[in-house]
């Protein structure tokens, strides 16, 4: 058991490194391709010279999410304390995962705009920011792993008893998805024009939720394998009791007030974002008021 977890925790970490060097690579292409694109010269060259080790990449780095993402969900289920750092790892491997094909898509769309002769500036921004989360994820994992190696020996076999330390994951995970939902979606009401909002935001209200879906979903699992399971300790359901009168609470205050707001401004954005701000303000609340009662006994 030792041996085999020190040596999952050796093969993330190479993975971790294999990544970033695709990530550099596809990055020193993006670097030559962008002012050839945005001058609308001649992008044939660089193309014919990159792009394949730059696919090849691209397939590398999706198959080594799936793998750290592996890793991640094992060493949520392994050890007895729940970690808030896993939990943001997870978080921020599965949008860096989903970004990966966002990345493509963009790349595409980048070309069909190109060649229609439209600007794709704002599309080359989205793109470098989610190179960013890559980078981000990839260094967060490689340096967890390089700390689990030790801890990992040390630790070898304090399985869960019960399910708790997963339980407070999916409210870690479920405050990191609410917090930049709300972020996210006020940035996107003041920067972005209201057709593409129209257009994107349940799309973005799905990839920003999936995380909490995820590790939900697991916990969901772990219960159904649980041989005369309880949903919910004492314990448990108490702070779940709590949390849900709090976040109705709190979340009729704040609808109140985006009710006020759009009465008397009548601006079309908050018609378009008020049911995702309402959602992952929910989450938010929620999650943290049961993390919140939880730690408190």
């Amino acid at each position: 058991m030792k041996r085999s977890i020190k040596n999952w925790n050796f093969m993330v970490i190479a993975l971790g490194v294999i990544s970033l060097a695709g990530l550099a690579y596809n990055m020193f292409f993006y670097q030559r391709l962008r002012p050839i694109i945005l001058a609308f010269g001649d992008a044939q060259p660089v193309l014919s010279s990159m792009e394949k080790v730059a696919a090849i990449w691209f397939i590398l780095i999706f198959i080594s999410h799936g793998l750290a993402l592996a890793w991640v969900m094992i060493n949520l289920r392994l050890f007895r304390k729940e970690s808030l750092l896993l939990s943001l790892l997870l978080f921020a491997g599965l949008l860096s995962m989903l970004m990966v094909v966002g990345d493509f898509t963009l790349l595409s769309d980048i070309g069909k705009e190109y060649k229609q002769g439209w600007d794709t500036s704002g599309e080359w921004i989205i793109l470098y920011i989610s190179q960013g989360l890559h980078f981000l994820f990839w260094l967060l994992l490689i340096i967890m792993a390089a700390a689990a190696v030790p801890k990992g020996l040390k630790e070898a076999g304090q399985f869960i008893v019960k399910d708790e330390s997963i339980f407070l994951n999916a409210q870690y995970m479920g405050v990191f998805c609410g917090l930049s939902g709300i972020i996210i979606f006020a940035l996107l009401s003041a920067y972005m024009p209201l057709w593409a909002l129209k257009k994107g935001i349940f799309i973005v209200s799905l990839l920003l939720l999936l995380p909490y879906l995820v590790i939900v979903a697991y916990w969901l699992i772990v219960k159904l394998k649980e041989k005369g399971r309880e949903w919910y300790d004492e314990k448990q359901f108490q702070d779940i009791c709590r949390a849900g009168l709090v976040s109705t609470v709190l979340s009729m205050v704040f609808m109140l007030t985006m009710y006020i707001i759009q009465y008397f401004t009548s601006t079309e954005f908050i018609s378009v974002v008020w049911f995702p701000f309402y959602l992952f303000l929910i989450l938010l609340i929620f999650s943290a008021s049961t993390l919140y009662f939880a730690k408190r006994t």
